[in-house]
């Protein structure tokens, strides 16, 4: 008897089916600014900070990526945006909400894995880039060998 037929669709659609979460992850957080805006709205036990005080926390965020960013949260359900009903003139307060403020566990799980692992990577790094260099030197001391093809014989 011969090996049974395995269908493979099924077993690559598994494999897809679970990188899709990471990729959605990376979607809703993974943009330049997500998670230093979500860590500086974390510290706030309860009301809410203006814009004005995330934008000078952020060293170096502009005022667009930081208004792109808060929407792009609100809409993802991380933070809500309300009216400040201590100041007379109109502010706006950011904060997280329920499911902003779960993420707390698995980004503290990730920052936990980065610094044991963090030392790895810096060495995995410094290994890929000597070879990646090395490479680069040895084709770069043979590139004057090189016949051009484009020219008439």
């Amino acid at each position: 008897m011969g090996r049974p037929h395995r269908d493979t669709r099924h077993a690559r659609s598994d494999v897809t089916d679970r990188w899709q979460q990471p990729h959605r992850l990376v979607r809703v957080l993974g943009g330049r600014w997500t998670l230093a805006v979500l860590a500086e709205l974390a510290e706030l036990a309860d009301g809410g900070r203006r814009y004005r005080d995330i934008h000078d926390a952020l060293d170096g965020i502009s005022h667009k990526v930081l208004t792109d960013t808060l929407r792009r949260a609100e809409r993802d359900g991380l933070i809500s945006r309300h009216l400040d009903p201590e100041r007379v003139e109109t502010a706006t307060l950011y904060q997280l909400t329920d499911l902003g403020r779960s993420l707390d566990e698995p980004l503290g799980a990730l920052d936990r894995w980065a610094d044991s692992s963090w030392r790895s990577i810096e060495d995995a790094r410094l290994l890929w880039d000597r070879r990646s260099h090395k490479v680069r030197s040895d084709q770069s001391d043979f590139s004057h060998t090189a016949v051009r093809t484009d020219t008439p014989q």
